[in-house]
């Protein structure tokens, strides 16, 4: 009884903080595809590439062929998780005599972050609402990431100097 008290009162509070989100969210029309479950489900990442602005080329941080998913679930909770092509492998005993630069592990050899997330539909920009995750910098903090969806690819991107591209992965 605990439980389905809790999930009213959430509800109910989502309905008052995001009226427009909580109408898609609830249709109860079957036959209609609600907006929010066009990013809903999981995504395998398959591009992940940074613009180096010096020498114009795209560089790829974790390889040509990344390893990660980002699930976005039809209730608002946002997980990401990514990783080089060829993770390093090592034991906890070897990790713990280690001496490593952190900014450089993230960077180029895996990274993640979970919260929730609010979608702009008519700016195409999905919100990561950060609330944990391995870049101590994200956390509390709303990270904006414009969007592309076309079919069962979704392309996020600043157009400019940065492309996460993924497949739909469910």
């Amino acid at each position: 009884m605990k439980n389905k008290n809790l999930k009213t009162f959430l509800w109910f509070l989502s309905a008052l903080l995001f009226p427009s989100a909580s109408l898609y969210a609830q249709s109860d029309n079957k036959n209609q595809t609600t907006i929010t479950n066009k990013l809903a489900g999981t995504w395998r990442l398959i591009e992940f590439t940074d613009l180096d602005t010096l020498t114009g080329k795209w560089e790829y941080r974790y390889g040509k062929n990344p390893r990660g998913f980002f699930t976005y679930t039809k209730n608002g909770i946002l997980n990401l998780n990514i990783s080089t092509g060829n993770p390093m492998i090592f034991s906890e005993d070897s990790a713990k005599k280690m001496n490593i630069n952190y900014f450089q592990m993230i960077q180029y050899n895996a990274l993640g972050y979970f919260g929730t997330y609010t979608i702009d539909w008519e700016k195409s920009i999905v919100t990561h609402h950060v609330k944990g995750g391995s870049l101590p910098w994200y956390i509390d903090t709303d990270q904006p990431r414009p969007f592309i969806l076309k079919g069962d690819t979704l392309t996020i991107t600043n157009h400019k100097t940065w492309r996460r591209v993924l497949v739909r992965a469910d």
